[in-house]
């Protein structure tokens, strides 16, 4: 009952969240074609120098298509414990338990203040590779890269009554609102701007679904990578019950309906959230927690001008709706909210507050509101023009004898 009234909550604040970051498209669509993945860290501990297996395998981690950029959302931090590193990142080491090296604790994107543990296992090929993916997760992002305009993911509990049960009212009710909810009507201004690249009336609402198993091997990092979606989905409270969780645009899971607390009402409420209009589109300000994908979602998504591009300064205009967009790392992302690296302590796990030179995490343009848009800054230009030609016309004008 609690996590129903903290969910309807959330909805309820972004559905009153202020106009002038609203949009026309819906959030599902949006978050597809404007919000890059936010990044996993792969802390590999080892001593002494790396091996050259042990090296391309971190390149791995990191997979690059034809032009260089990145496809996965995840960045590897070395630790060579013999070259006397952090006392934080020694401490974390000491926390794995394990005298096993090289090592890999793999952490979730700090959406709740600190990253939260994923998986802690070898570094080798055979978790490297399942870490990146895996078949549930390609039958995810196909879906979603095929028109799905939300996969469900139920995660089960391996309780078959429990199991069968939620999958029923799943199925039920996903059928009934494909059914029963509308698109939004796309404002022409948004498509101007470069919001959405597709036809209006090529877009469909369409979910589908998927269940996975808690013990299946092959998706074992899956499974924790949707466990760390919340804070406290490993409880033991909830160890007995099944879980369901949209996911939508490239790869992100909204939250976790858990036991009783997937029912046609709540299941109602993600529906409506995800096909209704964008009410914020600043990513960081919406609910959800992005899943590891090897999926290069810029080539394979339509591209468009997204709405947070920083705009060039005109000339004659200088300053013209400038904004800082910090630095630029060699991968060619922008941090701009980026530091130098620290750690900082939390109640168990220390914290990188910042990633590394090569990290190929999310460019923080994708996720701040934006300065100006084309079609506003295409009325301003016009405006100011038209003035100065009025400006100019009384200045000039001939004066009365």
């Amino acid at each position: 009952m609690i996590r129903s009234i903290i969910t309807f909550g959330v909805l309820a604040g972004l559905m009153a969240a202020s106009s002038v970051q609203a949009c026309s498209v819906p959030v599902f669509r949006y978050a597809l074609e404007q919000w890059r993945p936010d990044s996993f860290e792969v802390i590999v501990f080892h001593q002494g120098p790396l091996s050259d297996a042990a090296k391309q395998l971190a390149a791995k981690v990191e997979p690059k298509n034809i032009d260089a950029s990145y496809t996965a959302n995840a960045w590897v931090r070395t630790v060579d414990l013999d070259a006397s590193p952090d006392a934080a990142l020694v401490e974390l080491w000491e926390q794995q338990e394990t005298k096993t090296l090289p090592w890999m604790l793999v952490r979730s994107p700090a959406k709740f203040g600190k990253p939260l543990k994923v998986v802690s296992q070898k570094f080798n090929e055979e978790n490297v590779t399942s870490l990146l993916d895996s078949p549930l997760r390609k039958k995810m992002t196909d879906g979603i890269l095929k028109g799905d305009s939300v996969v469900w993911v139920l995660l089960k509990s391996g309780d078959k009554a429990k199991d069968a049960a939620a999958e029923e009212i799943m199925r039920g009710e996903l059928k009934r609102l494909e059914g029963e909810l509308k698109l939004p009507e796309i404002d022409e201004q948004d498509i101007q701007d470069g919001f959405l690249s597709v036809n209006p009336d090529e877009l469909k609402l369409r979910f589908s679904m998927i269940t996975v198993a808690r013990d299946d091997p092959e998706e074992q990092a899956f499974v924790q990578m949707l466990l760390t979606v919340e804070p406290d989905l490993r409880d033991p409270e909830f160890a007995n019950d099944p879980m369901a969780l949209p996911v939508f645009g490239r790869g992100r899971a909204l939250y976790a309906l858990i036991g009783k607390g997937i029912n046609a009402e709540t299941l109602e409420d993600a529906g409506r959230f995800l096909t209704g209009a964008c009410q914020c589109t600043v990513k960081a300000q919406n609910p959800g927690v992005d899943i590891l994908t090897n999926v290069d979602w810029d080539r394979l998504v339509v591209p468009t001008l997204e709405k947070d591009t920083i705009l060039p300064a005109l000339a004659g205009l200088s300053g013209f709706g400038k904004q800082d967009d910090g630095h630029s790392h060699p991968d060619g992302h922008s941090h701009a909210d980026t530091a130098e690296p620290t750690l900082e302590e939390t109640d168990d796990v220390p914290v990188a507050t910042s990633e590394p030179a090569q990290n190929p995490g999310t460019s923080t343009a994708a996720t701040t509101t934006p300065s100006v848009s084309v079609g506003k800054l295409a009325i301003y230009v016009v405006g100011g023009l038209a003035l100065l030609v009025v400006g100019l016309s009384v200045v000039f004008a001939p004066k009365p004898s």
